[in-house]
């Protein structure tokens, strides 16, 4: 049962990321060049969100003394 919900739900993700794209290819006369432009400008904006972000939290070892690293 798993692993039919896991089909049906891999193929709903998938229909879910080809169909803007297929939307958008079909917008720019069959060129891939608007999709391209798309997930680039897309790129940009969530590099952008991740360098602004602030945690304002301390170092993970200056916050939890007590945890032993793996790898030094």
């Amino acid at each position: 049962m798993e692993v039919a919900v896991g089909v049906v739900n891999l193929k709903m993700q998938l229909a879910g990321f080809n169909a803007p794209l297929t939307i958008v290819i079909d917008a720019f006369d069959e060129s891939f060049n608007g999709a391209v432009w798309l997930l680039v400008s897309f790129g940009v904006v969530c590099f952008i969100a991740f360098m602004t972000l602030k945690s304002g939290k301390g170092n993970f070892m200056t916050e939890h003394p007590q945890t032993i690293p793996a790898v030094k």
